[in-house]
């Protein structure tokens, strides 16, 4: 099981860490942690922005949804064919 190339971009290739003094180990925490502090703030901002998103979707939705039903047919009034005949000649 490797690691995934998108994650080896962000992070990159892990150093050995069998040879590392503890004040380097705690320097690597550190600077690993930071990195996924920055990753998951993207992350929380992506899917901030698709909900955001989402809602609008759905508001949108419902107002062209709640105007189909506003629109009412005129009444028409009958007219007589005949009559309107009778004028033309």
């Amino acid at each position: 099981m490797g690691v995934p190339d998108a994650v080896l971009e962000k992070v990159g290739s892990l150093p050995d860490v069998s040879a590392m003094s503890k004040d380097d180990l705690a320097a690597l925490c550190k600077q690993l942690y930071d990195k996924s502090c920055v990753v998951f703030g993207e992350k929380f901002d992506s899917e901030y922005q698709v909900k955001k998103r989402d809602m609008e979707i759905a508001n949108l939705e419902q107002e062209t949804s709640e105007s189909h039903g506003t629109f009412k047919i005129p009444a028409l009034k009958k007219v007589n064919k005949f009559k309107k005949m009778e004028g033309d000649e």
